[in-house]
C-alpha cells in the first residue's frame, strides 16, 4: 500500500514537471540571493533541483541513520509476536507457568499491551498466583473504554473462577450499567447471584439475560425455581417460611422441585404439620410419588389424618412402592405394627430402596427382631454402595398383614 502511494505521487510529479517544463524553456526565469557580501544568481528551474536534491540527500542520510533503529525493532517485535504464539498455544494447552513467561516477554519486548498483560494475567491465575495476575492487570492499558472493559472482566472473570463472589459482583454490576446485554458480565453475574443466595437480584437479571439471548425461557424458569428453593431454603422458622411459601408466584407453588423443598424444610425446621395441605392438593391434581416421602412425615396432629388419606390413594395406586413405605411409616407412627410390617415389606417387592430397608429395620428393631433388622440395615448399606440387596432370612419377605385387630 505505501509503495503504490509513493509510485503514485511520483507519477504525478513527472507529468506535474512535463506540464511546467516549455514555461521553463521559454523563461528561466533569474532567482538571487545575496547574504553577508555573497551573491548567487541562478535560475529558477536549478533553484527548484537544488532544493530538491538537498532534501533528497537529507532524507536519505535520516534514513540511513535510522536503518539500525528500525532493524532492531522489527527484530524485537519478531520476538515479541514468536513469545505471544508461544504464550497463547500454552495458555491453551493449560501449561500455566510456560505461558506467563512468554506471555510476560512478549510484553516486556512490545512494551505495554492489553492483550498480552490480560493473557499473562489468566496464565498466572492459573497457577493460582494471584498477586501477579493483579500486577499484570495493573500493567494493561486502559487508556480507552474498550481496553477498561477487558481489564475489567477479565478480573472478574479471575474473581468468579476463584469463588471471590463479593468482589467480582461489585466489579460486573459496574460493567452490567455500560454493558446491559454482554453475555459473559451477565453469565458471571447470574453465578455471583446463585453464589452469594441473593435469589431477588437473580430474578430480575433474567429478563436481561434473555434479551441477550443468554438463556431461553425454559433455562429462565429454571432459575426461577432455583431462586424460589433459595429463598425457602434461606427461612429459619415457621413464619418465615410461611410467608415465604405465600410470597411465590401461584405457579411456582404447584412446581413439583419447589414443594419439595417448601415440604423438606417443614420437616427440617420442626414444623412437619404446614406440608398436609400443599402435598395433598398436588397430588390432587397430579400423582406425583416423591412427595409422598415428606407426606409420611406428619405432624404432632395429623398423623391420623394422614394415614386415612394413603389408604383412599392406595385404592387408585395399589403397587405404588412410596405410597406403602409412606403407609408403613404412619402406621408405625400409630403403633400399627401389623399393617406397617406389611406395607413396608410391599415396597420392597415392588422396589427395594435404601429408605424401605432402612424403615423395616428400624421397625423390626423396636419389635426385637434383631437378627432380621441387622439384615435389613446391611442392605440399606449395600445399596448405599450400589450393590443388590441379598434376600432376607426367614419368611419376612412374604409376611402379610394381620387381618383382626387382635393381631396389630
Amino acid at each position: 500500500m505505501k509503495n503504490s502511494f509513493l509510485i503514485l505521487i511520483a507519477l504525478v510529479l513527472a507529468l506535474l514537471a512535463a506540464a511546467v517544463a516549455p514555461v521553463f524553456k521559454a523563461d528561466p526565469g533569474m532567482v538571487q540571493i545575496h547574504f553577508r557580501g555573497w551573491t548567487v544568481e541562478t535560475s529558477m528551474l536549478i533553484l527548484i533541483l537544488s532544493v530538491l536534491a538537498v532534501w533528497l540527500i537529507v532524507w536519505v542520510v535520516v534514513r540511513l541513520w535510522k536503518i539500525p533503529t528500525e532493524t532492531a525493532q522489527r527484530i524485537r517485535e519478531r520476538r515479541s509476536l514468536a513469545q505471544l504464539e508461544k504464550g497463547l498455544l500454552a495458555l491453551t494447552e493449560g501449561d500455566w507457568s510456560t505461558a506467563e513467561k512468554a506471555l510476560q516477554k512478549s510484553a516486556s519486548a512490545h512494551g505495554r499491551t492489553t492483550a498480552r498483560y490480560l493473557a499473562a494475567a489468566e496464565a498466572a491465575d492459573g497457577q493460582d498466583a494471584g498477586d501477579r495476575a493483579d500486577w499484570y492487570l495493573e500493567q494493561a492499558d486502559t487508556r480507552n473504554r474498550k481496553q477498561k472493559f477487558l481489564v475489567d472482566l477479565t478480573r472478574s472473570r479471575i474473581l468468579t473462577q476463584n469463588g471471590h463472589y463479593e468482589e467480582a459482583r461489585e466489579v460486573l454490576q459496574t460493567l452490567a450499567r455500560t454493558r446491559k446485554r454482554h453475555p459473559q458480565v451477565l453469565e458471571m453475574l447470574a453465578r455471583c447471584y446463585r453464589e452469594l443466595g441473593e435469589w431477588d437480584a437473580l430474578v430480575k437479571l433474567l429478563p436481561a439475560m434473555q434479551k441477550a439471548k443468554v438463556i431461553d425461557e425454559q433455562e429462565a424458569e429454571e432459575l426461577r425455581r432455583v431462586a424460589a428453593m433459595g429463598e425457602i431454603n434461606r427461612c429459619n422458622d415457621k413464619e418465615d417460611l410461611q410467608a415465604g411459601w405465600r410470597a411465590l408466584p401461584k405457579a411456582m407453588q404447584k412446581t413439583t422441585e419447589v414443594i419439595r423443598a417448601y415440604t423438606d424444610k417443614a420437616v427440617l425446621i420442626g414444623a412437619p404439620e404446614l406440608t398436609e395441605d400443599v402435598i395433598r392438593s398436588r397430588l390432587k391434581s397430579e400423582w406425583i410419588p416423591m412427595l409422598l416421602i415428606p407426606y409420611g412425615e406428619p405432624g404432632p396432629d395429623d398423623a391420623s389424618k394422614r394415614l386415612k388419606q394413603c389408604e383412599k390413594w392406595l385404592l387408585t395406586h395399589t403397587d405404588d412402592s412410596l405410597l406403602h413405605l409412606t403407609l408403613g411409616r404412619l402406621c408405625a407412627r400409630e403403633e400399627l405394627w401389623g399393617k406397617a410390617r406389611h406395607h413396608m415389606i410391599r415396597s420392597l417387592e415392588l422396589e427395594p430402596t435404601v429408605a424401605g430397608y432402612d424403615s423395616l429395620g428400624q421397625l423390626l428393631e423396636r419389635k426385637g427382631e434383631l437378627e432380621i433388622a441387622m439384615a435389613c440395615f446391611r442392605n440399606a448399606l449395600r445399596m448405599n454402595q450400589g450393590k443388590e440387596p441379598k434376600p432376607l432370612p426367614g419368611e419376612t419377605a412374604r409376611l402379610e398383614a394381620p387381618q383382626t385387630p387382635e393381631t396389630e
